[in-house]
């Protein structure tokens, strides 16, 4: 980590009374866990934090500590906001078409996704750190602060469900580590499984067996794709957050190197997630649509011509595919 910027940053984050924390659209466990670690860092500290994602928290992490904090996303910032920072986000615009119109720039951008060209200004992007929450992690360890039972709550499950619970290839020793920290400083790994894998409602049940029922070998069954269309939803009453997890399922099919899920939205558009076991770089792929994210795992979000830009990423994967096997 450079210092010199943590420093900056630890400094501009520490002086703010009342900064606004967001992250990405459709969050994950390592958006929730790090805009609640943060805000409970920084309310022990005795500052107000603002929390912000577009449509405020989801069942599957209402047992986070400090769940009632998220707001869905204002019309514009609070304007007694005196530090605006996006975490876990890689690109301005997956803050939330809302945030498009505010005026204010990005003050302070935290994160680990290796696409991030860096939006705000201090940036603060570590790749080689499997999670956001781990990043937080190291800057609350070079800062000296206080990092409560609560807030280590939340710093575990970013960690624990942005690794595949310590099975993603990114998992070193300091991630480990790290884990084992949090564990001494209150958080309970058995029940933050049990909340974040242990907890299926029948809803996301029933969308599950939906989707798993269009799974699509290819490329010598190298590559694989599952597919959730608009009417999927209404069938299963499960809703869009209920969509997580589901891509590892066809990731984990043995020999099996590109998993890929394609959701067709009601609007025209696609919303793409790709995992690899680390021989192919989707990254790389998902750059090339306009997307990103890690070298073996990353999405795309296209706005039209659905059809047409599946069989686009998928020509892409058999491109990446063939490469590997030449």
């Amino acid at each position: 980590m450079d210092l010199s910027l943590a420093q900056k940053i630890i400094a501009q984050i520490g002086a703010a009374k009342h900064p606004a924390i967001l992250a990405h659209l459709r969050p994950d466990g390592d958006a929730f866990g790090s805009i609640l670690g943060l805000a409970h860092t920084l309310r022990e500290r005795g500052a107000q934090p603002q929390v912000f994602v577009e449509g405020g928290i989801i069942s599957m992490y209402q047992f986070l500590p400090g769940s009632e904090l998220v707001q869905d996303l204002p019309a514009s910032l609070p304007s007694n906001t005196d530090c605006f920072i996006a975490l876990d986000t890689s690109t301005r615009e997956r803050l939330g078409q809302k945030t498009i119109s505010w005026s204010r720039p990005v003050d302070i951008v935290i994160d680990h996704h290796i696409s991030n060209p860096g939006y705000g200004k201090h940036n603060l992007i570590i790749a080689d750190i499997p999670s956001t929450t781990g990043v937080l992690f190291e800057l609350f360890q070079i800062a000296k602060w206080k990092i409560t039972p609560a807030a280590a709550t939340c710093l575990f499950t970013g960690l624990t469900t942005d690794t595949g619970s310590f099975r993603y290839r990114g998992t070193s020793a300091q991630t480990l580590h790290t884990a084992a920290k949090l564990v001494e400083l209150g958080a309970d790994p058995s029940e933050i499984a049990k909340q974040c894998y242990l907890s299926i409602t029948h809803e996301r049940h029933a969308l599950k067996r939906l989707v798993s029922n269009t799974l699509t070998l290819k490329d010598n069954n190298k590559s694989a794709f599952l597919t959730i269309s608009p009417d999927f939803y209404a069938k299963s009453g499960a809703k869009s957050e209920d969509t997580e997890g589901i891509i590892e399922e066809v990731a984990s099919i043995q020999g099996v190197e590109v998993g890929s899920l394609f959701e067709f939205t009601g609007d025209g558009g696609l919303r793409v997630s790709l995992r690899s076991k680390g021989k192919i770089d989707v990254n790389a792929i998902a750059s090339s649509f306009g997307g990103g994210g890690h070298k073996a795992a990353a999405g795309i979000r296209l706005s039209k011509d659905a059809e047409k830009n599946r069989q686009l990423v998928l020509d892409a994967i058999s491109k990446a595919i063939s490469n590997l096997q030449s």
